[in-house]
């Protein structure tokens, strides 16, 4: 990870530097942590709850009747910490431990080499006290305002997108798979214990702390709902602007990209960076399976204004969510990406022209272990025919003015080329979740059904993955 020692082999810096909101209000040490119960069965004990910050009495910290400045040393947050010095590995990180186990770089990896760059951690570790409090400086916010999307993508759900509620209302009525009806609960938008999705809009605490918290800020993350098209999202560059503080701030983002406000392009021009992650899954027809009801041909056009229109302060990368339904179909995916000639898209030195990848969890039945094992090995065939493609022509993820500094070997060996590939696969093959194929089975016929689709057309190559189901 970093060049210096970490305080233990479990330490992340996250809990030390970052708070993660949820679309409902509610905060959690970071936006994959509270995955970390998912498996081959539901968890009855644990559910979605891990990973999300609890107040003294257990009761969740959420934005509606806390604030971030008490969640950030609440005893969950402290317990964490404290976990994590002492080489223990907390219930709400077992999803990175358990990618690194099988040959993945996690995002506590990630996170953890590129904020150790940026932030003293001998300093940050002597100011933690026994208890596990840390001084109340966020040098990093990931920030949720409700679910208000234009997409439905098979793998969210009215939790995270507006868009879902409709085709979720007539769904669910069908579903008699118990399992699945278990994953696809979901109490109607408003308030319920303690959350909300409008909670972005009725507390004025999170404001005042927000707007005296950046100056202590190095980044901003946004993701949705869909950032932007949510209006809170602009007022925050504006005020960040305001204050004068841009020119010293990254902004981070994940973002299906259908649209945005005219201005936005002008605005990122103000701050030090922005590392946009667009969101996109697969290419043609299954772009439009997956991200629905997205078009293929619109979101070919935003990757060529996000590479040419762009000023030079920002970054584009593809944030790709691999699942069951698309990693057969990444090397198809990639190989288009390369062969377009962006100068900016995932290109060298970030990514070295590969992808930017994380792994569905929730649902469950959407994980890539849920595919049963012959089709794992049709994916790990596929990829193997794939690498000496992309070893011949592995200049084409370098820009022109780049390809005289950067040989084979420093190509080869960079994390997210072949190397990532082949973690996923890893990742997809320790463990066997092929209980979940007759609820994964009925999801998608439930999905056909709703939205004039067709799996099997879609995704010809899965069609039997079901035989026997």
């Amino acid at each position: 990870m970093t060049d210096k020692p970490l305080p233990s082999p479990t330490f992340c810096l996250l809990p030390w530097v970052h708070l993660s909101t949820r679309p409902d209000g509610s905060m959690r040490v970071c936006c994959t942590a509270n995955a970390s119960s998912v498996g081959p069965t539901n968890d009855k004990d644990h559910g979605g709850m891990v990973g999300v910050l609890k107040d003294d009495e257990g009761k969740p910290n959420n934005l509606n009747v806390s604030d971030f400045e008490t969640a950030w040393n609440s005893k969950y947050m402290r317990n964490v910490r404290k976990q994590m010095l002492n080489g223990e590995k907390p219930p709400s990180c077992i999803k990175c431990y358990k990618e690194e186990a099988a040959g993945h770089k996690s995002k506590r990896n990630w996170e953890t080499n590129y904020w150790g760059k940026r932030v003293d951690i001998d300093k940050l570790v002597s100011q933690t006290t026994d208890d596990g409090e840390v001084p109340p400086e966020l040098a990093y916010i990931d920030l949720r305002f409700g679910t208000k999307c234009q997409l439905a993508c098979v793998m969210c759900s009215p939790h995270d997108s507006s868009g879902w509620i409709k085709d979720h209302a007539a769904m669910i009525k069908k579903v008699t798979n118990k399992t699945l009806e278990e994953t696809m609960q979901w109490q109607d938008k408003g308030s319920t214990n303690g959350s909300s999705y409008n909670w972005h809009k009725q507390n004025p605490t999170f404001w005042k702390q927000f707007n005296e918290q950046i100056p202590n800020m190095q980044q901003l993350y946004f993701a949705g709902g869909e950032s932007l098209i949510i209006e809170e999202h602009y007022e925050i560059l504006e005020e960040c602007i305001r204050q004068g503080h841009a020119p010293n701030l990254e902004l981070r983002y994940n973002s299906n990209g259908v649209e945005w406000r005219d201005d936005l392009f002008e605005l990122w021009s103000h701050f030090k960076l922005v590392r946009f992650h667009y969101s996109v899954d697969s290419i043609g027809a299954m772009n439009d399976y997956i991200r629905y009801p997205s078009t293929w041909s619109r979101q070919q056009e935003v990757f060529h204004i996000l590479d040419k229109e762009t000023t030079d302060n920002v970054e584009i990368t593809v944030a790709c969510a691999v699942q069951a339904l698309n990693i057969y179909y990444l090397p198809d995916f990639l190989k288009w990406k390369l062969e377009q000639g962006f100068t900016k898209v995932n290109m060298w030195p970030f990514a070295a022209g590969g992808l930017d990848t994380h792994f569905v969890y929730h649902p469950a039945h959407l994980n890539v272990k849920v595919l049963p094992a012959w089709f794992k090995a049709e994916c790990r065939a596929k990829y193997q025919r794939f690498y000496p493609w992309w070893e011949k022509n592995w200049q084409l993820g370098i820009p022109s003015w780049y390809k005289d500094k950067v040989t084979y070997d420093m190509w080869r060996n960079e994390a997210y080329g072949i190397q990532r590939l082949e973690g996923m696969l890893q990742f997809m093959e320790s463990e066997d979740w092929s209980v979940r194929l007759p609820e994964m089975k009925q999801f998608v016929e439930l999905c056909d059904q709703q939205r004039g689709l067709s799996f099997s057309e879609t995704f010809p190559e899965m069609k039997e993955i079901f035989n026997g189901i």
